[in-house]
């Protein structure tokens, strides 16, 4: 088949949605179809270039406002789809969702758009801003599509809720490649933990993007109450990524105190990432909103016990497998670092639990299968 994939951004600008298209776009491209992925070019690279068996198209951006690049050709799509099986979008709240949804009305090609969770930012104007974006544009957006891919049985349910037929709502979970992380041997591990000097030390992790939605001020403040409650046993955070609250993350750690618990090594290589998942204890991830995260699957599949927040696609996910509190508690996340911390029974049975749970469940070459059946079901 003739797929195209568009989305906001793509590699090299790294998150969670990036790396789902990446994943996905490998795997489709690996069973022999055509894959095409149309982008943003931010950060600035090639305007088209081969990733493997993928092509990939990258577009000017005017603009982006709430972190979501304006770019004026995906309003105007029609030549790239001369031929095209599959048009998939993906992200509800971007721009290029809905270029896609104009060109399904405009060309008629069938339509797919991955909603990846419900969007909030953990800012009241911003969250009203959401709110009016729901109301409104996203209710017509998932309704213009052929097929609309929940991530959670809880999302399908808020997709339904904006009169789409259940029949046009699938549920299909996020997935990582295990065979990426299988070249890594504890000598890479032990420079990692040298150069960032955390011999010695417990480690909490946080890798994604540093943002308030993130809950990365909450994690701040939690460390703070862990610090001053172990005195000299307190464990290290190893907080990374990067976005535009790194500095007001690192002024909020000096002013809490804890700068001498956090270390901030800002954006990290593949490589360092691994490193990252090896060598920590916890992996903690508060946010305010989430689809399915790709860094929960991966801290699962390393065997990291997982605290993130009690969101309804987390929950529907990870609720058994995981520890669960409520977003912006920064006393509930605290209470639970320092619960597991001192309790290697229920880190090992959250441990073991979590990485069955992602070898089972979620890997591409079995998530792969399930979109194909649902390209072929609306393919023209």
């Amino acid at each position: 088949m003739k797929i195209v994939q568009i989305a906001p951004y793509y590699l090299p600008h790294t998150g969670g949605i990036e790396r789902y298209v990446h994943n996905l776009s490998r795997a489709l491209a690996d069973r022999g179809h055509e894959v095409t992925i149309l982008t943003a070019n931010v950060p600035p690279a090639s305007p088209v270039e081969a990733d493997g068996g993928v092509t990939v198209k990258r577009s000017a951006c005017l603009a982006r406002p709430f972190n979501d690049p304006l770019v004026p050709s995906f309003f105007g799509l029609g030549r790239e789809l001369a031929g095209v099986d599959i048009l998939h979008a993906h992200n509800a709240y971007s721009c290029a969702a809905l270029g896609a949804a104009f060109a399904r009305q405009r060309c008629g090609v069938p339509t797919v758009l991955t909603h990846h969770g419900q969007h909030l930012f953990g800012t009241p104007l911003r969250d009203m801003v959401v709110t009016l974006y729901r109301r409104t544009i996203e209710r017509w957006l998932v309704n213009g599509v052929d097929r609309v891919v929940a991530l959670s049985p809880s999302d399908a349910e808020y997709i339904s809720a904006f009169g789409v037929e259940q029949g046009r709502i699938s549920v299909i979970p996020n997935a990582i490649c295990p065979e990426d992380f299988l070249s890594h041997t504890d000598e890479v591990t032990s420079r990692f933990e040298e150069r960032f000097q955390l011999n010695g030390m417990r480690r909490v992790l946080f890798v994604g993007q540093i943002s308030t939605r993130k809950g990365v001020d909450v994690l701040l403040r939690a460390a703070n109450l862990i610090v001053n409650r172990r005195n000299g046993d307190a464990p290290v955070f190893f907080v990374a990524g990067e976005g535009s609250y790194l500095e007001p993350a690192r002024e909020l750690a000096r002013s809490l105190g804890v700068a001498d618990h956090v270390k901030f090594p800002g954006r990290i290589g593949f490589t360092d990432l691994v490193s990252a998942y090896r060598s920590s204890d916890l992996y903690v991830l508060p946010s305010f909103s989430e689809g399915m995260p790709t860094v929960i699957l991966e801290a699962m599949f390393f065997g990291l016990p997982v605290i993130t927040t009690d969101l309804p696609c987390l929950r529907d996910n990870f609720g058994d497998h995981a520890v669960l509190v409520p977003p912006g508690d920064e006393h509930a996340l605290a209470r639970a670092v320092t619960g597991l911390l001192d309790d290697p029974g229920r880190r090992r049975q959250l441990s073991e639990g979590g990485q069955a749970l992602v070898r089972s469940n979620y890997t591409w070459d079995k998530v792969v299968l399930t979109y194909e059946r649902l390209y072929e079901e609306i393919a023209r």
